[in-house]
């Protein structure tokens, strides 16, 4: 009985350090840490992250304090027929990027928070400020952005991604990164 106890114990440990909990989309890059994902490091104090499990994809990346880190990730997938635009800012939403796929042009358009199968963090609203004529939206921003991708909506195989951060605060302001810059990075999802 004690014997068996302790391999049942063994067993179950050993099961957990093959599947790790996988990221939580909180804001926080630890979990892509604790998890020893390589980052790619796109420049000062801005790295990007690929984990998957048999689930999902995440895609996270931090960035430096006072940025906003919004993000437009362009991608194609086995399930697509045409190379989507999913859109993260304080809003999220998708569109193909095809002449004739609708997509929101103001802030109040009906056509945000239509994403179906991802989900990621958003710059969250964080009250008014009323100090001016008109009353103005707060933002208070993660301190990284997490983007969770289904694998049941996508499928797996090669995916094309390219992904373009704004909003990064540099020493001259505010700049754009594009990975990659001029192509799309391949990604095997299995």
């Amino acid at each position: 009985m004690r014997y068996t106890l302790i391999f049942l114990i063994a067993l179950l440990s050993c099961q957990q350090a093959e599947n790790p909990a996988p990221p939580l989309v909180d804001g926080s890059i630890e979990d892509f840490r604790r998890l020893n994902v390589s980052p790619i490091e796109l420049m000062s104090e801005t790295n990007l992250y690929f984990y998957q499990d048999k689930h999902y994809v995440w895609i996270a990346f931090d960035y430096p304090d006072g940025s906003y880190g919004t993000a437009d990730i362009k991608l194609l997938s086995p399930k697509l027929s045409d190379t989507i635009n999913l859109h993260v800012s304080a809003q999220l939403g998708e569109w193909y990027l095809t002449e004739d796929s609708p997509r929101p042009d103001n802030p109040q358009s009906d056509l945000w928070w239509n994403h179906s199968g991802w989900y990621a963090n958003e710059v969250w609203p964080n009250g008014t400020d009323n100090s001016g004529e008109e009353p103005q939206p707060n933002f208070k921003n993660a301190k990284a952005r997490e983007i969770q991708i289904s694998k049941e909506r996508f499928g797996k195989g090669e995916w094309k991604i390219q992904i373009e951060i704004r909003a990064i605060q540099t020493s001259e302001g505010f700049t754009s990164i594009t990975f990659p810059e001029n192509d799309f990075h391949q990604l095997e999802v299995f």
